[in-house]
């Protein structure tokens, strides 16, 4: 018998609700992090089978600019199904053949528009319109160390991280998040307003406060803090979270291609299999070995007007930009 269940508080969701989780971003532990420092009316759907938790859905609510892709203001209330942090994790999941009876269950209970995030598949036949939005730059680690991995890149990409290497003038710290600063915030923000792709807004609090399993590196040059980032590493996977840079330094110390570097190096030597890069800056991420995954949103309105022009109009909403594919390595690497 299938069972439909709605909750408001991490807090409150079942234990089984991490077992069917496929990324760290969906676990209570992280939802409840976000539900005290970025609250944004977040809410949980579940559908259970037989008293069984087959699949979850995470919904919360934001002013988007539906048209960001063309570059177009366009607030409006937008209810996500997605992950109240800007990260590529889905925000629906569990068994592949309850996804579209639980979609459908939230399209009943919700009135406005709906728009679910980083759908892994394009359903077609769902009478939704759908499109795709930013893809993520994953990177395969098949190297037992950072020299191997430098052994295989084809000659331009290997001189390039050669010269960041050969300048030993620069400072790199990894600690927990706790030592998270105004200063370090003002470069997240700086991050922040340049992208054209802006959905939350997250406050120092957040930052500072993230779970353990969340480590912060820095890179300084004398007394100038360049950049630094956020990453977390969970079954065998390493994710970069966030990032912040001065970019008025950024330039002369290549400090984004630093921060890049450092996520792969440390990830290579910690045995991590995938490197999740991330929705932005997608070509110095394919330049450093990694390969866009193609993610799809699909957009929903309760009036049948809105959604007979949702369907006619995806095409402007959608992701368009053409990504190279670089040939990076010597041999192909799957």
């Amino acid at each position: 018998m299938i069972e439909f269940k709605y909750i408001k508080k991490a807090k409150d969701l079942p234990k089984d609700w991490d077992k069917i989780s496929d990324s760290y971003f969906q676990t209570i532990e992280f939802l409840s992090h976000a539900e005290r420092y970025n609250y944004c009316n977040q809410r949980y759907y579940m559908i259970y089978d037989e008293n069984e938790l087959v699949s979850s859905a995470i919904m919360y609510s934001l002013h988007l600019d539906l048209f960001t892709f063309v570059r177009i203001k366009s607030p409006i209330k937008t209810n996500i199904i997605g992950i109240p942090a800007s990260v590529s994790s889905k925000g629906i999941f569990g068994k592949k053949e309850y996804i579209e009876e639980l979609k459908n269950h939230i399209y009943k209970k919700n009135k406005g528009l709906i728009l679910f995030l980083n759908l892994e598949n394009q359903n077609k036949n769902s009478g939704k319109a759908s499109g795709k939005t930013l893809p993520t730059i994953i990177f395969k680690n098949k190297f037992a160390n950072t020299e191997e991995y430098k052994s295989k890149l084809r000659y331009p990409y290997r001189r390039r991280i050669n010269k960041l290497n050969s300048n030993t003038n620069y400072n790199i710290k990894t600690s927990n998040c706790a030592v998270f600063d105004k200063e370090m915030y003002k470069q997240y923000l700086e991050v922040y307003n340049k992208s054209n792709d802006k959905l939350e807004r997250l406050n120092l609090d957040f930052f500072k406060n993230l779970p353990d399993i969340f480590s912060l590196t820095t890179i300084k040059k004398k007394d100038n803090l360049l950049g630094w980032h956020i990453t977390l590493t969970n079954n065998e996977t390493t994710y970069f979270f966030l990032g912040g840079i001065d970019y008025k330094l950024n330039k002369d110390n290549s400090t984004y291609l630093r921060l890049l570097f450092n996520i792969v190096e440390k990830s290579i030597k910690n045995k991590a299999k995938i490197i999740d890069l991330g929705q932005t800056a997608e070509i110095p991420k394919i330049r450093m070995g990694g390969k866009p995954k193609t993610l799809y949103m699909e957009v929903f309105h309760s009036n049948y007007i809105f959604n007979y022009l949702l369907k006619k109009i995806i095409a402007l909403i959608e992701y368009k930009v053409k990504l190279e594919y670089n040939k990076v390595f010597k041999e192909h690497l799957a």
